[in-house]
């Protein structure tokens, strides 16, 4: 069986820039998690009951990439190892589908984000791009 815990609301789970290897399942309750910029939060993402969150510190040795906060009084189950985390989607092989459509949509979402900013940067980059005029026309007429 593994472990659980129970956290208080507006309890913070974790902080941006922290390393440890532990993955959560929210059992009861909620959990915000969001980043700070320049002492404004920001929620990326609510995670309610029976959806999953920190995944990614069982796969990466990386420090965190947001922080996590209880939304209300909360029952978690802690998720320490990639070892731990194989062991229970045997044993619960309904998570293990749920887990990867989850992830596959955050993929998407992510994907989705990625192109958006990449166009924000194309759009920006023509912008700035200085005319260059008829140069090359005026060069191709000349006898």
């Amino acid at each position: 069986m593994l472990p659980t815990a129970s956290i208080p609301a507006n309890t913070v789970i974790f902080s941006e820039g922290s390393y440890d290897k532990i993955m959560y399942i929210v059992i009861e309750g909620g959990v915000e998690i969001y980043v700070d910029r320049n002492g404004e939060e920001f929620t990326l993402a609510t995670i309610l009951q029976y959806d999953f969150f920190g995944e990614m510190a069982i796969y990466r040795n990386r420090p965190r990439s947001a922080s996590a906060k209880t939304i209300s009084d909360t029952k978690l189950v802690l998720i320490k190892s990639r070892v731990q985390l194989e062991q229970f989607i045997v044993e619960n092989p309904s998570f293990a589908g749920k887990m990867m459509v989850i992830m596959g949509n955050r993929l998407a979402n992510t994907n989705d984000l990625l192109i958006e900013k990449m166009n924000e940067y194309n759009a920006r980059i023509t912008e700035l791009t200085p005319y260059s005029g008829d140069s090359d026309v005026i060069n191709s007429t000349t006898v």
